[in-house]
């Protein structure tokens, strides 16, 4: 009986500590690549502290309020194999299962991470065998690697004691091979200034790079905003700088970018604001439209992950899977630090909602057909022009963007709307004029009522025009028909003021309304009235002349 109850209390503390276990949050990282293989995201660097790499689980989905995240053996730090921050890190195979992934250091690391390492998702380094000429060692770069094992490098730093080096160049690494490649590139209006920290993202065959800062000379250096891109073509190796047009976004470091699901979008999320004197971040989402580098700013509903700054971002399926990085900046001991955090969020990138949880998406790497593409203006026959037509501060090179409407379709554009509105106010004062006439019309018709008051009151009603009374007209004849000529009467009124003072009072509830080519009701009874008014009342004045000789009325 005793081991009965410790079996079912330990198996108790056994089931209890696998529910522990389906909760687990991240570690706190910032700089970092993160890497998406095998239903994972690993996140490699990103702390001076440790090497230690951390995977988010999604073969089961994601909940943001219940992740799973996991640590691998601690890896030794020694004489190969070191923390770092600002590197890059990409799969060693297309495909999304790769079990290796190729990391570079940044900022701290060994010289052989510098040159290029290989980390097993196991938990294994090894140092491969390279071929071509090595990059110098530099941080801040970027690295994008294309669906056939290619990775696209441009930029970066290098400190060299109090000196810092900044790089311009794009070169590449071939995973199947282990070569690095030197391609030569064709600048239509020269070679953009050297840059760091930016984003690059390959939609379709050609990259993508905007923000991070820029360095003109040794001494001068300046934040790159997204008034323009730096477009390169990876299969013509050619290159450019273009404005953008649209809803541009204010300038941001350490933003995130990840391409959208359309197939031609890159999404952006958050970072700091560079006009800032203290931390200022952003919970923002503006979307860059490829074809015409247009940008615009979706509206996003859902409650929002914390404003953050040297984040990463994937794209999982139609998702962008945001985490990690800092929110803010904390002072310890004399010193700035960034406030970590270790919180995900999830954009839904086709309804624009920011979610809670996701189910296990199948083909988390499939883009939609976007049906258009960038396309790149003819180059000046001159190659060794300098300078675009739309230059900005921190970078000379920029050329205008084709798609920005011009003056003249613009000037025309407001001569058409302002010719549609003087159009509507003609048509409307047309039915005003109109409505008002037929308003008028109706008001010089008399509204013919029965029983209404007419001259036979005693009043100080003076007389307007005599009308036919029909219903008195059928009584008449009714008499006639039944006692002879003697009784016929007079069929004939007096229409007065008071009458019309009656008439007008009626028309305020009056349903019919005027319409054209058609009679009114009020109309055929007027004429209906007035028709044989003058025959009908001289044979009635001939008969009532022998006794009493009234005075007869026609219109006044």
């Amino acid at each position: 009986m005793h081991s009965l109850l410790h079996l079912i209390i330990s198996s108790s503390f056994l089931f209890g500590g696998l529910l522990a276990q389906t909760c687990t949050y991240g570690p706190n990282r910032t700089e970092f690549s993160p890497v998406l293989t095998n239903d994972r995201v690993y996140i490699v660097g990103g702390t001076m502290d440790s090497a230690d790499v951390y995977s988010l689980d999604l073969s089961n989905g994601l909940d943001i309020n219940c992740p799973y995240w996991a640590k691998r053996d601690k890896v030794q730090i020694n004489s190969q194999f070191g923390p770092f921050m600002y590197g890059v890190a990409y799969p060693a195979s297309p495909g999304g299962t790769s079990e290796t992934l190729y990391v570079q250091a940044g900022d701290g690391g060994t010289d052989a991470m510098t040159k290029l390492v290989q980390y097993n998702v196991s938990g294994s380094w090894r140092a491969p065998p390279l071929s071509g000429g090595s990059p110098t060692a530099r941080a801040a770069m970027s690295a994008t690697i294309n669906s056939t094992g290619t990775a696209f490098y441009y930029g970066g730093r290098a400190r060299q004691g109090s000196d810092t080096q900044y790089f311009d160049d794009f070169f590449t690494f071939d995973t199947n091979t282990a070569s690095w490649g030197w391609p030569e590139i064709t600048y239509g209006w020269g070679k953009a200034p050297r840059r760091y920290g930016h984003s690059a993202t390959l939609v379709g065959d050609k990259l993508f790079v905007f923000g991070g800062a820029v360095a003109l000379d040794s001494s001068t250096k300046m934040y790159a905003d997204f008034q323009s891109v730096l477009v390169f073509d990876t299969v013509e190796n050619t290159a450019l700088s273009m404005a953008t047009i649209g809803d541009i976004p204010p300038a941001r470091f350490g933003f995130s970018a990840t391409p959208a699901p359309d197939g031609k979008s890159i999404v952006v999320f958050g970072g700091l604001n560079t006009s800032a004197s203290g931390f200022d971040s952003s919970q923002d989402v503006f979307v860059l439209d490829t074809c015409t580098l247009t940008w615009s700013k979706p509206e996003v509903s859902g409650d929002a992950p914390v404003a953050r700054a040297g984040h990463g971002a994937i794209t999982y399926g139609q998702y962008m899977l945001v985490m990690l990085g800092y929110s803010g900046i904390l002072q310890y001991q004399e010193q700035k630090q960034p406030n970590l955090t270790n919180s995900v969020g999830i954009l839904d990138m086709k309804s624009w909602k920011w979610v809670d949880k996701i189910s296990h998406q199948d083909d988390p790497s499939r883009y939609d057909n976007p049906g258009c593409s960038f396309s790149f203006p003819n180059f000046p026959s001159d190659a060794n022009v300098y300078g675009g037509d739309h230059p900005l501060p921190y970078d000379p090179t920029v050329i205008s963007n084709p798609n920005k409407p011009s003056n003249g379709a613009r000037n025309k554009g407001l001569a058409i709307g302002f010719s549609l509105l003087g159009a509507l106010l003609v048509v409307f004062g047309v039915w005003w004029y109109m409505r008002r006439q037929r308003r008028k019309a109706r008001a010089l018709n008399p509204r013919w009522l029965p029983g209404a008051v007419t001259s036979q009151q005693n009043n100080n009603d003076y007389p307007l025009f005599v009308y036919q009374d029909m219903e008195g007209m059928a009584a008449s004849d009714e008499k006639i028909k039944r006692y002879g000529e003697g009784m016929r009467t007079s069929t004939s009124n007096t229409y007065t003021a008071s009458d019309h003072a009656q008439w007008q009072r009626s028309l305020d509830i009056d349903s019919e309304q005027p319409e054209d080519g058609r009679a009114m009701s009020r109309h055929m009874d007027v004429w209906e009235r007035m028709r044989d008014l003058h025959g009908q009342h001289s044979e009635q004045a001939q008969q009532q002349r022998k006794t009493d000789n009234p005075p007869s009325f026609s219109l006044i």
